[in-house]
């Protein structure tokens, strides 16, 4: 009796076991990646505020300025009944750095006066506030203490006094005056300062149309220092950005890999 074919021999089809095998790819750290992702994300918030900052000043001083590049009102008329109009102390910070006092940093102040009367000449005058007070010291005058210009009022308080001024002209201590109708141009400095309004004979009854303009060099050189920071640390920015995405992707752990059972 011939025996049959072991099983081991029985028909031609081939079988193969399949297994996962989980291939675990080496642990990494993710905190340092994560954090120079987050770094980067606030640098970048920085930069962007720094950065419109800056482009918002560069606008601000190529396109709100005239074609001598002054900030300029525009004409509004400042009038008293009495002798003169005087502003309050303009206080101009003593502590800045000296670099700063002996260039034109803080820019210059142009007033462009015109009588309201064309019969009536005006003199304007910047001086400081002590010389101010003791040259309309008993002499009636209006002292201004705050002014806005949209919509233009002027906040004046009346100081009482029965004197006539000295012609304002012929004094010595104005540190920029206009008495002839051309625009008044004062390099500001530091110090408590006042600006002074008056008819040319020091009568009563003043009324002068002037526009106000201040060049202001300091706003440029501040968007430029906000600009350049910026741009530095917007790179920054993207360099640890980038850096941290790329780490936390090399962090990720891989998905298992199957292979077959031999």
């Amino acid at each position: 009796m011939a025996g049959g074919g072991g099983a081991g021999d029985s028909g031609g089809m081939t079988t193969y076991a399949t297994n996962i095998t989980p291939f675990a790819a080496p642990a990494r750290n993710r905190t340092g990646p994560l954090a120079a992702t987050v770094t980067g994300a606030i640098a970048a918030f920085f930069a962007v505020i720094l950065i419109a900052g800056g482009a918002a000043l560069l606008w601000v001083s190529s396109h709100k300025t005239d074609a001598a590049g002054y900030y300029t009102t525009a004409t509004h008329e400042y009038s008293t009944p009495t002798r003169a109009l005087a502003s309050d102390s303009i206080d101009v910070d003593a502590d800045a750095p000296d670099w700063v006092l002996s260039s034109d940093t803080l820019g210059r102040v142009r007033i462009d006066p015109r009588p309201a009367d064309a019969g009536k000449p005006v003199f304007v005058g910047i001086a400081r506030t002590r010389d101010v007070r003791a040259y309309l010291d008993q002499v009636q005058h209006d002292e201004v203490s705050d002014v806005d210009f949209d919509p233009f009022t002027l906040d004046k308080t009346r100081r009482a006094g029965e004197g006539r001024p000295a012609v304002p002209a012929a004094q010595s201590f104005w540190a920029a005056s206009s008495a002839d109708g051309r625009p008044l141009d004062w390099k500001v400095r530091s110090g408590e300062w006042s600006v002074v309004m008056m008819n040319a004979d020091g009568s009563p009854g003043v009324s002068v149309d002037a526009t106000i303009g201040a060049d202001a060099p300091f706003i440029r050189d501040l968007a430029w220092w906000l600009m350049i920071p910026g741009i530095a640390l917007g790179a920054i920015a993207i360099l640890l950005v980038v850096l941290g995405v790329r780490g936390l992707t090399r962090a990720t752990p891989q998905a298992p890999v199957a292979t077959p059972a031999g």
